[in-house]
């Protein structure tokens, strides 16, 4: 009934099986990569990433913002003078 036919189509190469698994991994691992860094470097905002990166990733815009706060320089409070 709602049948997807792509016996038309050549693509010139073939994946198979595991080709097809490793690039199903690649691209997830590519996806989650800001929320991977958040969490390895252990930043404040870590759940925000995590969040953003799941939410908005699939824009390109929202991925970047969430890749910016993974990655940016933490914050040092200044001491303060006595």
């Amino acid at each position: 009934m709602f049948g997807f036919d792509m016996s038309g189509f050549d693509f010139g190469f073939e994946l198979g099986s595991i080709g097809g698994l490793t690039l199903a991994l690649l691209t997830v691992v590519l996806y989650v990569l800001p929320s991977l860094i958040a969490f390895n470097r252990g930043i404040e905002l870590r759940w925000v990433v995590l969040v953003l990166n799941v939410a908005l990733g699939a824009s390109l815009i929202g991925w970047l913002v969430a890749l910016y706060l993974a990655t940016r320089k933490p914050q040092i409070p200044l001491a303060p003078s006595a």
